[in-house]
């Protein structure tokens, strides 16, 4: 794992543990490059609001008037509504996900489909729930956002963001993976530790994004954090970073225990952590494992991207976060 720890705009920690590449020996390092699963989903969020914020996009349109193939859902579904997983949408789950045979397509590196072809499926697939009554956390609404950046800017989410989110902020290691087979520089493997005691590669052989795909490092992940504070995308103004962290009112998610609150804005959760407001996402994918957490009363926060299984950046970054907000008070 990598992990990083924030305040003031100043790394107080960073640093590398275990190895980034097994075959070679390579210990991880601030400068490894991590594949970060859903905590991506912040970017792509960022790219809609930034499109929003020019008039270009409206965020209360049919994501029809976009993506006019998709399926007929039966109901309005807004651009707005997917940003909050608020839209009916299911996950990868959906039966639309489904192999030429008929059989489950299974995700990771079992079974392989290009961009083109994962995003025909997606168009067929039809709601869970009608828009608007429950939260849902939707991958599949995060890869068709991707689509709709592409739709309205004329560019693909990853040139997107290099031009007006990564370019503008100075994060140069960091980028939109659309095609999992270039070459890398200081990117980390991921791996699996088998029954045996053995290790295998753990790596996806997927490319599209969306719901994730954000190659990036502990160096430059500071970039993307003191943007919060003082925003350089899209006008420059504070009212970007104001759309992004305001989450819609009155989501409710159902659970084994019946319906609760949820607070999710653009690719962010909000909630009380250790007495404190955070702001942040995690993410998971094959073997990696990511957590941003943001204490922006304290002006700190926490970073972990790991490339194991048998290590989770969501148990690390809690931990570590616990420890910080404590200090912090004292």
């Amino acid at each position: 794992c990598a992990v990083g720890v924030i305040h003031k705009g100043e790394f107080i920690h960073k640093n590398g543990y275990g190895l980034a590449n097994m075959e070679y020996g390579m210990p991880i390092t601030s400068q490894t490059v991590f594949r970060t699963g859903s905590a991506g989903k912040q970017v792509t969020a960022m790219a809609i609001a930034i499109l929003a914020e020019r008039g270009d996009l409206d965020l209360d349109a049919d994501v029809h008037a976009y993506l006019p193939d998709l399926t007929d859902y039966g109901h309005k579904v807004t651009v707005r509504q997917m940003v909050h997983h608020f839209a009916g949408m299911g996950d990868y789950d959906h039966e639309a996900f489904r192999k030429a045979d008929g059989t489950e397509f299974r995700f990771g590196n079992e079974d392989f489909a290009t961009n083109d072809e994962f995003y025909r499926m997606a168009a067929r697939a039809d709601l869970v729930h009608e828009p608007g009554t429950k939260w849902l956390y939707s991958n599949l609404g995060y890869f068709l956002l991707a689509h709709v950046v592409e739709s309205v800017s004329g560019k693909t989410l990853r040139e997107f963001a290099a031009e007006e989110i990564f370019g503008p902020l100075g994060m140069d290691a960091t980028r939109f993976n659309d095609n999992v087979n270039q070459v890398v520089i200081n990117r980390a493997d991921g791996y699996q530790q088998m029954e045996d005691g053995s290790w295998e590669i753990y790596m996806t052989n997927l490319s599209w994004v969306g719901d994730g795909g954000v190659y990036t490092t502990i160096d430059d992940f500071i970039r993307w954090d003191r943007n919060f504070y003082d925003n350089k995308l899209g006008s420059g103004g504070p009212s970007l970073i104001e759309l992004v962290e305001t989450p819609l009112p009155g989501m409710l998610e159902e659970t084994e225990d019946g319906l609760r609150p949820v607070s999710y804005a653009f690719g962010l959760e909000l909630e009380e952590r250790f007495g404190e407001h955070r702001i942040g996402h995690g993410g998971s994918w094959v073997a990696f494992t990511a957590l941003y957490n943001r204490f922006p009363e304290l002006d700190i926060s926490v970073v972990v991207f790991c490339n194991s299984l048998q290590r989770s950046a969501y148990e690390l970054g809690e931990s570590v976060s616990e420890l910080v907000v404590a200090a912090a008070r004292e």
